[in-house]
């Protein structure tokens, strides 16, 4: 029944991105070919577990080659989507097949949950980019800045008169500030203004209080500058 169970579960995250590319006007593949593509990635690992890796590759090869051969006839195609969003959707539904075999099934049902919900939100993310200026990114390359880079190389220690200075929490506080600071304002220049001060005000007050009044009381100073 494990093989079965593994199959099904494969066919089903394959029915999930094909159906999500089925409304698309893509050519390369919907409904019935990406069960397919997730379909062979199983086997593959199937195989790859008797005979070796190789075949993993040589199947993930070959799904990049029936991408690369429709992306050169794609030009040719009346009415064709030349974006290589479907191809690398192909992929990575042969990668999570493979991975059910091979790894945790978990991982691949995550995966392709998030795989569906990025293609299907394809106008509303370019449409948040087309809105953003430039000020906009330099926030949100600070936050990335302050969270990703600087954040993991503090030290998680204490220091200090009875130990209650941890750099590495401090440094966390400030970056909540900034992420509540950041995720009001998108809402605000997003949705309705007080629809954006709302949400902001609701998700800080569920995280922490006083991150949310540091957060307004800095907003409210430079709005009346």
């Amino acid at each position: 029944m494990e093989p079965l169970t593994t199959l099904g579960i494969s066919l089903g995250l394959g029915l999930l991105i094909g159906l999500q590319r089925e409304r698309t006007d893509n050519r390369l593949g919907g409904i019935r070919t990406f069960p397919i593509v997730s379909l062979f990635g199983t086997l593959c690992a199937w195989l790859g577990g008797v005979y070796g890796g190789w075949v993993i590759a040589a199947g993930l090869l070959a799904v990049f080659g029936v991408g690369a051969v429709y992306n050169a006839l794609a030009p040719r195609l009346p009415e064709s989507d030349h974006g290589q969003t479907t191809e690398v959707a192909a992929l990575l539904t042969f990668a999570l097949g493979a991975y059910l075999v091979a790894g945790d099934r978990t991982v691949s049902v995550v995966g392709a949950g998030v795989l569906v919900i990025l293609l299907h939100l394809k106008e509303p993310m370019h449409l948040f980019v087309a809105k953003m200026g430039r000020p906009d990114m330099t926030a949100i390359m600070q936050l990335v800045v302050i969270s990703l880079i600087v954040l993991p190389l503090l030290p998680d220690r204490a220091y200090g008169p009875y130990g209650v200075l941890n750099p590495f929490d401090i440094w966390r506080m400030v970056v909540l500030i900034v992420s509540i600071s950041l995720a009001g304002y998108i809402a605000y220049k997003f949705v309705d203004p007080k629809a954006g001060t709302l949400l902001g005000g609701l998700l800080g007050g569920l995280i922490s209080s006083t991150a949310t009044t540091v957060s307004y009381a800095r907003r409210a100073r430079l709005a009346s500058q």
